[in-house]
């Protein structure tokens, strides 16, 4: 093939991802060997030993280099950064947190959340020097804030003083921004009324139980308007909450564990793997905000109440795969699940020997699966992720054999017995199907890292 007749099917394949959306979406989560289905097209990407890529899409195949299929119009992914000295992070979303002296202890709690949360929060108790001038301080740091959060209480609202300024210069600096931006958060701390020069924006209930949950949605929001990071500083914290579906991910350090029945020493580079399964619940956000097919269990694009906090099943490899690229992120291999499970030991069960009692198996006899973390902590991995034994078998990227169109599966479910809910027990499956006992959990990793070989 010459040159300019590889250029010429270069340009048609740039075309055709242009009017498919959904295959270009799918090309994207491409690592290595594997199939992505468009609405209307099977592509076939089949990565060739000299490290180019064979593309097939219908009649259209081309073989083009690692730089010719970066520049494809495909969605860019935008993992967050592992906390590593060798690897450069955006600054994190700066936010001021404005509050009555009544209410220390309660924002002292959220300031170290946030922190743990990957946000950089301006909390007068910790932030102030001593020396300083506060009141020269504070205005200064609502001006230099990225966004400003108004806790609001019964003592707050009441309350003549400082707070009331503080107020007053988020308000100034609010009437600044852009229109739609989300930059003053009411935030109540209890049920209270809040003060009519606030209402105008919409507030979040801290004493909710989603209310913290819908906080970082909304500063997520914020940090991906301004191209800024919330990610995690060490030693702050090893939890990670992905602000675009709201899950805990656990960090797993780079470094050699004991991989297999064969406990063979492997290497891995660091990623972040999401705490638990994703829920039913987590999966109708995603379902409500792109369309997606639900699955055939559910009421509509509604899951039943009763398992809304059960892992999501009926999901096909291809439906984990569109969640994993909408929510910033990808399936993971099954040597990052097995050492996620495992940890470095080699260990049989993610808690260590066998015994009754830690995960959902057929032992349990429920036949059925369970809330995530119901057998948490007594059934955690060493990096505190729940359900790695039991409950639902868990989509990886990895094909077995190699190259072919079946799917690795880690995990076993409710109705496998103890050998099959071992760490290192392999199943298999056709991409297309989902099954009742069929699940998932995604992975982020840094931008340097992102294409690992399944």
């Amino acid at each position: 093939m010459t040159q300019e007749d590889t250029t010429e099917l270069l340009e048609r394949l740039k075309r055709l991802l242009a009017q498919d959306p959904a295959l270009a979406a799918r090309l994207a989560a491409i690592t290595g060997d594997g199939n992505v289905v468009g609405d209307h097209n099977v592509a076939t990407v089949t990565k060739q030993s000299a490290g180019d890529y064979a593309i097939q899409i219908g009649q259209l195949n081309l073989t083009v280099s690692p730089e010719q299929l970066r520049s494809l119009p495909v969605p860019a992914h935008t993992a967050p950064p592992l906390p590593a000295a060798s690897t450069e992070l955006p600054r994190q979303l700066k936010v001021f947190l404005c509050h009555a002296s009544g209410d220390k202890p309660a924002v002292r709690d959220l300031y170290r959340r946030l922190r743990a949360d990957g946000i950089d929060p301006w909390f007068a108790e910790e932030s102030l020097l001593a020396g300083q001038d506060w009141q020269v301080e504070i205005p200064k740091a609502v001006r230099s804030s990225d966004a400003v959060i108004v806790c609001l209480s019964r003592k707050a609202i009441t309350k003549t003083g400082y707070v009331q300024k503080e107020i007053k210069y988020a308000l100034d600096v609010a009437d600044e921004q852009p229109e739609g931006a989300i930059f003053l958060i009411p935030l109540r701390l209890e049920e209270c009324e809040a003060p009519e020069r606030l209402r105008r924006w919409q507030w979040v209930d801290l004493f909710w139980e989603t209310g913290y949950e819908r906080l970082l949605r909304a500063l997520g929001a914020r940090a991906e308007s301004l191209g800024l990071g919330m990610h995690p500083s060490e030693p702050i914290s090893d939890r990670w909450r992905n602000p675009k579906d709201g899950k805990e991910m656990v960090r797993v350090p780079a470094g050699k564990f004991l991989y297999g029945d064969d406990r063979r020493e492997v290497e891995l580079s660091g990623f972040w793997i999401d705490k638990a399964p994703v829920t039913n619940a987590e999966y109708a956000r995603f379902v409500a905000e792109t369309g997606h097919t639900p699955p055939e269990h559910w009421q509509g694009k509604i899951p039943p109440k009763e398992i809304a906090d059960h892992p999501v099943t009926y999901v096909t490899w291809h439906d984990a795969i569109v969640y994993a690229e909408w929510a910033g992120g990808r399936l993971p291999t099954e040597q990052e699940w097995e050492k996620a499970a495992r940890g470095t030991d080699g260990r049989k069960y993610p808690w260590g020997e066998w015994a009754e009692g830690r995960c959902n198996s057929e032992e349990a006899g429920i036949r059925g699966t369970t809330p995530v973390g119901q057998y948490s902590p007594q059934g955690d991995s060493p990096y505190g992720c729940v359900d790695m034994a039991g409950n639902v078998w868990e989509w990886t990227t990895s094909s077995d054999p190699p190259g072919s169109r079946l799917r690795v599966l880690r995990g076993g479910a409710f109705d496998n017995d103890v050998r099959y809910v071992r760490c290192a027990f392999r199943d298999r499956f056709f991409p297309n199907y989902g099954r009742r006992e069929f699940g998932f959990r995604i992975v982020a990793v840094p931008v340097h890292l992102r294409s690992p070989q399944p």
